[in-house]
């Protein structure tokens, strides 16, 4: 199992971020997976750093968390069941979209200081292990990475609102509230 002291953290505009994405070309998944995280806001940048990764890794296969992870337990494990009966040999290349809902979504604590992974997250990361897939999961919010999550993963890439005119109106608060979690910030090099 991957340890947070081996996790890479890049910001998507990092110097090294080129070199990140040729690398990605070259992994090994015999026996193993990879995991990597897109986390945060900026979704132009997103865009663009995904079909950067198609371009080193091959097409991605996307899907929705939302359609495969519910609050029914024994539902939720069904799924992933079946989605890793589905995927198997054919898909190596996987794209999670609403990835946030890995990180209790469905409790009542969504907005508590410490995150811990739900039992159908855990559930999910457990399939992944072993599935020799590159897996990438987007989550909007770079706090919903609770430790589990990134116990698992082998790189979390950040995208953070860009600092433009527009992206500060996406910025926007109602009552002082911004809608985004206040749990401690992700772990850096």
């Amino acid at each position: 199992m991957q340890t947070e002291s081996t996790l890479r953290t890049l910001s998507h505009n990092d110097k090294e971020i080129s070199n990140f994405l040729n690398e990605l070309g070259d992994i090994n998944l015999e026996s193993s997976h990879y995991l990597l995280l897109a986390a945060g806001p900026n979704r132009s940048a997103k865009k663009s750093f995904l079909s950067r990764v198609e371009k080193n890794r091959g097409k991605l296969k996307e899907m929705s968390l939302r359609e495969i992870i519910t609050q029914d337990e024994q539902e939720a494990y069904k799924n992933i069941d079946q989605l890793f009966d589905y995927i198997g040999e054919t898909e190596k290349n996987l794209l999670f979209r609403h990835g946030d809902i890995l990180a209790g979504e469905y409790t009542a604590f969504s907005y508590s200081t410490v995150r811990y992974a739900t039992p159908q997250g855990k559930y999910f990361l457990n399939k992944i292990r072993n599935s020799e897939t590159f897996i990438v999961i987007d989550m909007n919010d770079k706090d919903s990475t609770d430790k589990t999550l990134l116990r698992y993963a082998q790189a979390v890439v950040l995208f953070d609102e860009a600092d433009s005119f527009f992206g500060k109106l996406k910025q926007i608060t109602l009552n002082n509230h911004t809608f985004t979690n206040k749990r401690p910030a992700l772990p850096t090099k």
